[in-house]
């Protein structure tokens, strides 16, 4: 069974890139991309101050943890920026943020003084419970009848369509306008400041 965490994009012929889809799916495909939106703001409420960003790290945690146990600190902050996809310097900033708030604990590496090792401590590991492993206890039993093979296709063809979109450097013909007009701007007052320099 494929990995629904897997990121991988499926590979696609040329002639697969080649055809275009057709309009009405590409409505299809972003009507469901805002119906999704929507499932993410039918979660449950956050304590005050929690961010939804810090249950993808607590959870993130949690799986690299969790072939040797939660007590053993094998999660790096490079292991955490690879399974959410994101960078590094990013999760380096919430995980400060979070062990201030007492819901993960850092730990020096004895081999390598400068690499950092990651813990869930007692409320981390308590919000993990209630907003993943409970909640999405309670999905399975609310998605009962949804098959694990549309769960796939729904991952995998988001996961492509968002791939392909941050690739993408499409734009209106209104925002090339603009941006040719900021630039002349611009040109215009560094050459006007070579001038005054000069003078």
């Amino acid at each position: 069974m494929t990995d629904p965490t897997d990121d991988a994009i499926t590979t696609r012929t040329t002639a697969d890139m080649s055809t275009a889809l057709p309009s009405a799916y590409v409505r299809l495909l972003m009507d469901a991309c805002w119906k999704a939106k929507s499932i993410t703001e039918l979660m449950p409420e956050l304590p005050k101050g929690m961010k939804p960003r810090y249950v993808h790290v607590i959870d993130a945690i949690w799986h690299i943890n969790a072939p040797h146990g939660q007590d053993t600190a094998t999660a790096r902050v490079g292991d955490v920026s690879a399974f959410l996809g994101v960078t590094t310097p990013s999760i380096t900033k919430l995980i400060g943020e979070m062990a201030d708030r007492g819901l993960l604990a850092k730990h020096a590496d004895d081999t390598d003084r400068r690499a950092v090792t990651l813990t869930l401590i007692e409320q981390g590991l308590a919000i993990r419970k209630a907003y993943v492993a409970d909640y999405h206890a309670h999905l399975g039993e609310l998605f009962a009848g949804i098959t694990p093979e549309a769960c796939e296709t729904v991952a995998r063809t988001m996961t492509e369509a968002l791939a392909r979109m941050r690739a993408d450097e499409w734009q209106t013909p209104q925002t090339k306008q603009e941006k040719r007009g900021n630039q002349e701007t611009q040109d215009k007052q560094e050459a006007q400041g070579r001038e005054d320099a000069a003078a």
